[in-house]
């Protein structure tokens, strides 16, 4: 009887502690912009060096999904690669952003294509239809395959404001699609782009496709390019779009990247947002060709 009741009393003890680690281990979710995404990943595996009992759910689906998702507390952080809307801020008054870097937005092509440089004009031109063969612009005889971003995507939110666009999506599922006009057009142009979401989907596309046009974030762009993936930055309006002329403020098509939080982090939370604005977070988001906010 006294060895059972030490071996109960052991078992019980061993429970006693698998659920306390349980109850005690913590969880990270996020979700929203793809840009920000890779160095989320990066920055959870490099935190649990240190804080091995917390766990993440890292997700994607565009900046203002991440922000809808971080507001109504579905997730602890927000991943946003713009500054928050002002209706944002209305609907959700507690949300706090921490910029973690800037990204600039490029125009791509495949790098068989002769073109090396746009304008923000023929870059109108071609979203809107008035422009739909390569030649026009000195490049080969062939039609010119649009690429444009999802609704709810930051990169499809700035490319518009810049080039002055509007943008509507028609059908749905594998023909979703997405016209465009600009603010002074009567109509949208009956050209039609193939909707993309995530940066690496519009590369693919660009790179299989030769007649192809796109515009994603130049730190992703650049970094296929530099490992050998046949895909072109073109430079706008005369400047060349690289990380360098993003941080010093001479390449127009720019934006910030954020994490966000519904009032002021707390516990593990906060500690997580102050590793990816300390040095070592600032090197995670330096690796992904993006610029740091030192």
């Amino acid at each position: 009887m006294k060895t059972r009741g030490i071996l109960l009393s052991g078992m019980l003890l061993v429970l006693f502690m698998a659920a306390t680690a349980v109850h005690g281990a913590e969880k990270i979710t996020t979700a929203g912009s793809s840009t920000i995404f890779p160095i989320i990943q990066d920055a959870s595996k490099a935190f649990q060096k240190t804080h091995p009992d917390v766990s993440f759910v890292v997700g994607g689906g565009g900046s203002s999904h991440g922000v809808k998702a971080v507001g109504t507390n579905e997730v602890n952080i927000g991943q946003s690669s713009r500054d928050l809307k002002d209706s944002e801020m209305k609907t959700y008054p507690n949300l706090v952003p921490f910029k973690i870097g800037l990204d600039g937005i490029a125009v791509i092509v495949n790098a068989n294509n002769p073109l090396d440089a746009v304008t923000k004009k023929q870059v109108q031109d071609i979203y809107t239809g008035k422009i739909t063969n390569w030649k026009e612009l000195g490049g080969a005889d062939a039609p010119i395959d649009l690429i444009a971003k999802e609704e709810g995507r930051s990169t499809l939110e700035l490319f518009l404001h810049y080039f002055d666009l509007e943008s509507k999506e028609t059908g749905e599922g594998a023909n979703a699609s997405t016209v465009h006009k600009t603010k002074d057009d009567a109509d949208f142009s009956p050209i039609a782009a193939n909707l993309i979401g995530a940066n690496n989907e519009a590369i693919a596309k660009v790179i299989t496709k030769p007649s192809a046009i796109a515009y994603v974030s130049i730190g992703t762009a650049q970094e296929v390019a530099q490992k050998g993936g046949r895909v072109k930055l073109l430079d706008l309006d005369g400047v060349k779009a690289t990380i360098g002329n993003v941080a010093n403020e001479t390449y127009p098509l720019r934006r910030p990247l954020h994490v966000v939080t519904n009032g002021d982090p707390q516990g593990v939370v906060k500690e997580f947002v102050e590793f990816l604005m300390g040095d070592e977070g600032q090197k995670i988001v330096k690796s992904h060709e993006f610029i740091t906010i030192n």
